[in-house]
């Protein structure tokens, strides 16, 4: 291995291919990453322009192993990029981008000198199409990039107008070499246009360049701060440059250095990890597995953070989770989920798969599922369902199972019986007031259990008959409906949770000749004997003195589902701490819900009244949520 620093233009100018493997990120710098990179440039383009020394600047580390056609005679020699390839995406956009504006203003001895560090003479034996090119990124990248590289920026535009706004790229491009080369342009351009000055800061000891309002549109300035900016990009930006020997293994070497710092996802990793098998692996073609059975992970949507899951991850940490859970039935580490997946892959060193194409494939049937579960797509109408009911009570900890549950060949009744248990038993263990803190290990045992009996409906049954402790019990009818009685629903089961139930128990209110309609968006849980109640809110017997019993006992039946209903928020503003009476009225007149219908013919709203309408909810509670 040797290490030595390098400027930008010591590493461009000879005839040489830098190659990125196939296994590497698509090309990911945003705004956040290019504006220092810009800013870096544009200080030492103004100090050569002002005749000041400054120290060169080091732009970060480029590893690279070279490829064995290195070594032969009349071929152009290619460099793997084992690190470092968004960096030198970035230098060559920036040339790009200085070669478009030196077209621009006729500065002809700029664009051949851009030409030079862009593009390599091709040698007598290339018969690669594109050995022409100094840099060839990833196939997600490819065709983007040299089009940007071998045409104009009008050309570009005409090629990709379909991803701009009017002259812009916007930020969640799929093509951030696009917004890159769009932005460099811009700065370079303006560059050229005005005239800079450093204005030093009363705050930091920093320099802040100012633009004046002096056009300079003359070609010879146009030539001179283009030669800056050329001279401060190639000559002042430096590299640690370290090149591997043949023996040495680059995935060691990238793994070990992006373990610390800027970590890399773990997606990065993994992927990183079985291309770098595949490529060891005798007929196997690289770059079609990439295409066919990897790239639906370089979907932006996979690298945002997971809704409703925790930590908060990546989706596709939080699905490697998930699915290494429902192949193997461990618990599993997301803290060390990298390790974890070498350690699934090839357990104790002996390969789980005959080829990585099994492997990948193994990855790729989870994915429907999970996209559904997420929200994504919809496919199967019954994990669309269960999807939509783990992401109210935000248990997400039951994906695993249901994975399982959703690729089995198990007929359609039988899955969904399976996904409604699941359901049911969520719901059953919060209204009875058990704790829902155990549920982690609940689901990972039952996902083991379907590891070694296989995945079916009397497996999942037999597994929660079994579980006979407080943290684990699947909750009796009894113990239900002691929970809806007597339990405070609006504080056990918050938010989303108890407007779950709420409209589970307004669905199985109406009758089959009513609407289907969906749960709105804008609906509030109510207290129909308010939290803050008053005087117009009499107790049952007037005979009876008000005490502390009295009291309590109102206090408990208040968060109880009897006491709850569902309104709409501008119908929740103005009930507010209304009598009965006029709440009634108002439910009547505004509120088509099948919930509210009951509250109709009823003259008091008294503790009485709502432990009765809680044993109308908890017959039908038990039908919605049924028991084993």
């Amino acid at each position: 291995m040797e290490t030595k620093d390098y400027n930008a233009q010591e590493i461009f100018y000879d005839s040489r291919r830098f190659m990125v493997p196939i296994y590497q990120r698509k090309y990911q710098w945003d705004d956040t990453q290019l504006e220092p990179f810009w800013s870096d440039v544009e200080t030492k383009a103004v100090e050569l322009i002002e005749d000041e020394r400054g120290f060169k600047h080091y732009m970060g580390a480029l590893i690279l192993l070279p490829e064995f056609e290195s070594s032969q005679i009349a071929v152009t020699p290619k460099m793997q990029v084992v690190d470092g390839q968004q960096r030198l995406t970035t230098f060559q956009l920036f040339l790009a981008a200085i070669r478009e504006i030196a077209r621009k203003h006729n500065v002809n001895e700029i664009v051949e000198q851009t030409h030079g560090y862009l593009f390599n003479k091709p040698k007598p034996k290339d018969t690669d199409e594109i050995a022409r090119f100094k840099l060839t990124p990833t196939p997600e990248d490819r065709e983007v990039f040299h089009h940007i590289i071998d045409n104009t920026q009008v050309d570009v535009w005409k090629k990709y107008y379909n991803f701009y706004i009017g002259d812009r790229v916007p930020k969640n491009t799929p093509y951030r070499a696009l917004r890159a080369y769009q932005i460099f342009c811009g700065k370079v351009d303006t560059f050229v246009h005005y005239e800079t000055t450093n204005v030093s800061s009363s705050d930091e000891d920093e320099s802040i360049i100012m633009y004046g309002l002096q056009v300079m549109d003359d070609r010879d300035t146009a030539h001179f701060r283009l030669e800056a900016l050329l001279k401060a990009l190639l000559e002042q930006m430096k590299l640690v440059v370290i090149t591997l020997d043949e023996g040495d293994d680059p995935q060691i070497i990238f793994e070990t250095l992006n373990s610390k710092g800027r970590p890399l996802l773990t997606m990065d990793l993994v992927r990183n990890n079985i291309f770098h098998r595949a490529e060891k692996e005798e007929n196997t073609n690289t770059e079609d597995l990439f295409q066919k059975l990897w790239r639906p992970f370089n979907d932006r949507w996979w690298d945002e953070p997971s809704p409703f899951s925790r930590p908060k991850r990546p989706r596709t940490d939080h699905f490697l989770h998930h699915v290494l859970t429902a192949e193997t039935g461990r618990k599993i580490s997301i803290r060390e989920l990298y390790s974890e997946y070498r350690a699934f892959a090839v357990p104790k060193g002996k390969k789980r798969y005959e080829s990585v194409y099994e492997e990948l494939r193994e990855l790729e049937k989870f994915v429907p599922t999970y996209e559904t579960l997420e929200e994504k797509i919809e496919t199967d109408p019954d994990l669309t369902w269960i999807g939509r009911k783990l992401a109210a009570w935000q248990v997400t900890t039951a994906y695993p199972i249901v994975m399982q549950v959703s690729v089995s060949d198990l007929e359609i009744y039988e899955k969904k019986q399976m996904y409604l248990m699941i359901y049911s038993y969520i719901v059953r263990r919060t209204i009875a007031g058990l704790t829902g803190k155990n549920l982690n290990n609940v689901f990972q045992s039952l996902a083991r259990e379907f590891v070694v009996e296989g995945t079916s409906l009397s497996v999942c049954r037999s597994y929660f008959s079994d579980r006979l402790g407080e943290s684990t019990r699947f909750p009796t009818d009894d113990e239900f409906r002691r929970g809806v009685l007597h339990n405070p629903a609006f504080t056990n089961a918050p938010g989303r949770r108890v407007k779950d139930i709420l409209w589970e128990l307004e669905l199985a209110t109406r009758t089959s000749y009513s609407e289907k309609t969906p749960m709105p968006d804008q609906l509030w849980t109510e207290h129909v004997l308010p939290q803050t109640w008053t005087d117009e809110w009499p107790f049952e017997s007037s005979d009876l003195p008000i005490d502390e019993g009295r009291i309590s006992e109102r206090k408990t039946k208040l968060h109880t589902l009897g006491n709850l209903t569902l309104i709409t928020d501008m119908l929740n503003i103005s009930l507010g701490n209304k009598s009965f009476n006029a709440k009634k009225k108002e439910l009547e007149l505004h509120s088509g819900l099948f919930l509210n219908r009951w509250f109709v013919g009823k003259g008091t709203w008294t503790e009485k009244d709502i432990h009765q309408r809680g044993e109308h909810l908890a017959d039908m509670a038990i039908e919605i949520w049924p028991s084993l």
